[in-house]
């Protein structure tokens, strides 16, 4: 523990591939340059990280590598990274901010099993079609905590969104943003089909790489399965299939089909617009659709983690845990 406090940062950077975003987020704020002469203080601020990054404390106290407590307990889907390292630092990552989640979460019910049409009829008995703050707000009602991640521990490997689970208990992190909340609502609804389905094991994790709405690779059976039951979840159809025939012409067309079709069929416009982009492959004209299906667009991970900051209990949530949720759903 010769190393002081930014000699220690550099080589905790170096050694495990976690950004200095990462790393500055879980950095407690009771540090000072004071501190940094103490050695218990130091001996603190190892624990710290340590707890917030999901690293083993015991390896931080010595010249040995770091190293990360849940390293290979995650199934990744589209996976094209490092797998000693990458892997490790976002599965620890992901599972230390889930934990923290959920012991903010009182409220528990479990979805394992239940139908896509299930949830679609509960969420469309007050709406009138299914939006992204809908799901958001389903999923902190039966205690799954949602947020999006602002802070992301490798500087290439962004995943698109990550499901945890500890115990019988789950929490979903949405990485890849929008600033039309339709492609996040798709993110979403797929994690949940991944977790009524039960394709994640206790004490385990299963992270999305790709963007299941635009996927190049052929995809798994579990992909499949998730990508079915969020398409029956947002349009009432696991088959729902819409092209050329149905909609399309200029973006301005698009959207004005969309808006028009959309509501008349319980489906969120920019959702219907996104099938259409997911069969004929014109997502150029679906992107420039999106400005006139939503008159003011707001980045979703602003939605997203507003909700989450309301609905957290942060009593139940110690100083350090809470202040590093709030650097990780950036600042709120």
């Amino acid at each position: 523990m010769a190393d002081k406090a930014q000699q220690f940062k550099a080589r905790l950077s170096r050694a495990t591939g976690l950004t200095d975003t990462a790393i500055n987020a879980a950095w407690p704020e009771w540090w000072s340059e004071a501190a940094d002469t103490s050695p218990s203080a130091q001996a603190e601020l190892r624990f710290s990280l340590a707890r917030n990054l999901g690293l083993d404390p015991r390896s931080l106290f010595d010249d040995d590598a770091p190293r990360f407590m849940w390293d290979d307990s995650a199934k990744y889907k589209n996976f094209k990274g490092d797998l000693t390292q990458d892997r490790p630092a976002i599965t620890s990552f992901g599972t230390s901010i889930s934990r923290m989640l959920l012991r903010g979460v009182t409220a528990h019910q479990s979805l394992s099993g239940v139908s896509p049409s299930t949830l679609r009829e509960s969420i469309l008995a007050s709406q009138p079609f299914i939006r992204l703050i809908d799901l958001l707000g389903l999923m902190w009602a039966v205690g799954v905590p949602a947020i999006h991640l602002r802070v992301h521990p490798l500087a290439a490997k962004r995943m698109c969104a990550m499901a945890v689970r500890d115990g019988e208990r789950f929490s979903i992190l949405l990485a890849k943003d929008s600033q039309y909340p339709a492609s996040v609502a798709f993110h979403l609804a797929h994690e949940i089909g991944h977790i009524a389905l039960g394709h994640i094991e206790s004490g385990s994790a299963l992270v999305d790489m790709d963007d299941p709405a635009e996927r190049i690779d052929e995809a798994d059976a579990e992909e499949l399965a998730a990508d079915r039951y969020a398409l029956e979840l947002l349009t009432g159809d696991a088959e729902f299939n819409i092209g050329k025939d149905g909609l399309g012409g200029s973006a301005r067309q698009l959207a004005n089909e969309v808006l028009r079709v959309g509501p008349a069929n319980r489906i969120e416009p920019g959702t219907l617009a996104l099938c259409y982009g997911h069969v004929t492959k014109e997502w150029a004209t679906v992107q420039a659709a999106m400005p006139h299906i939503y008159s003011d667009p707001i980045p979703a991970w602003s939605v997203t983690n507003k909700i989450a900051k309301s609905q957290l209990d942060w009593n139940s949530i110690s100083d350090e845990n809470g202040s590093f949720l709030r650097a990780v759903m950036g600042g709120i």
